[in-house]
């Protein structure tokens, strides 16, 4: 049997706001092609066994719809998180830059370098926008989903509070004075804190950070 008649099994999940018409369920791009869940090419490891499989297809750009080429998964949810896990591995590089360069810190660089990092920041910000979309209230077959908006995620430091782990990095950085390389690789060696990071810096090399 062709893809084209299996897709008589597969409900279309729709946007119930026009805002979202067209928009990628994943990360919020443009839309351009439908993902099927579970994928097509798989669709006998779920009609064959008592599995429970949504059998949907979904709005995907086409970035996300060829990183979940090999997925093979029967439900929606699941298949977002592997979504963001391949998305992020992929901008890992980008999400650093953006994370770690301020655009003063760009223009003291030499132009072909200016080009290069600025075109990381750009990047890296995108992804994380992509990383961060949370979806949108949808419609399959009469029956309304409505998706949470996100939960405002909050990086401290010490008394401070911080919307992005960027801005964060940025004031312990220059606070107590620790490379953001160095800095942000503490923070994950210890738990995702900036206290304990910066403790730790400090009480390697015998300073104080009070």
């Amino acid at each position: 049997m062709s893809v084209s008649n299996y897709q008589k099994f597969y409900e279309p999940l729709n946007a119930v706001h026009s805002a979202d018409f067209n928009r990628c369920i994943y990360c919020g791009c443009e839309a351009a092609r439908p993902d099927f869940i579970p994928p097509i090419k798989f669709i006998h490891d779920w009609r064959d066994v008592n599995s429970s499989a949504d059998f949907i297809c979904v709005p995907s750009c086409n970035e996300c719809f060829d990183l979940l080429k090999k997925e093979n998964n029967g439900t929606l949810e699941p298949r977002i998180a592997v979504l963001k896990k391949l998305l992020a591995a992929k901008y890992k590089k980008a999400i650093r830059v953006f994370n770690h360069w301020s655009m003063d810190e760009i223009e003291e660089m030499d132009i072909a370098f200016q080009i290069s990092l600025k075109g990381g920041v750009y990047l890296g910000k995108e992804a994380l926008s992509r990383l961060h979309f949370a979806g949108f209230d949808y419609e399959i077959n009469g029956s309304t989903t409505r998706v949470a908006k996100p939960q405002r995620e909050v990086f401290k430091v010490f008394d401070e509070e911080f919307e992005s782990f960027r801005e964060a990095l940025a004031f312990a950085s220059d606070t107590y004075q620790i490379k953001k390389s160095r800095l942000s690789q503490l923070y994950f060696e210890n738990d995702e804190s900036f206290d304990r990071a910066i403790g730790g810096f400090h009480g390697l090399v015998g300073g104080s950070y009070s």
